[in-house]
């Protein structure tokens, strides 16, 4: 796992804890919503970074996920690949964020 994969799980988990608010649960719960809404938040950036790919990276993506390839190689592939990729996760966890409160203020 390269250096920059370690950043960008702290700094995912940092900003969903901070974002969210989610200190003010019981340690058990923290880590299971991190890791729920971490999922969510990676399935948008998946969905932004994957276009960006050329053919042959896109390719070599798909052996990754065909061979169930640890997380952590998955995030060096991006961060090899995609130029940006460590703002694009605090992108959109900050528009997931957003998405989430505008949910919360119609619920009110």
């Amino acid at each position: 796992m390269n250096t920059n994969t370690l950043v960008a799980q702290e700094e995912v988990r940092k900003n969903i804890i901070t974002l969210f608010g989610i200190n003010k649960l019981p340690e058990d719960k923290q880590e299971e919503m991190i890791s729920r809404i971490g999922k969510i938040i990676f399935q948008s950036v998946l969905t932004r970074v994957l276009p960006l790919l050329e053919k042959n990276d896109l390719e070599e993506y798909e052996k990754l996920i065909e061979s169930n390839a640890m997380p952590d190689v998955v995030l060096d592939f991006f961060f090899e690949k995609v130029p940006g990729f460590l703002n694009i996760i605090g992108e959109e966890s900050e528009n997931f964020r957003n998405e989430s409160l505008s949910v919360l203020e119609q619920i009110k």
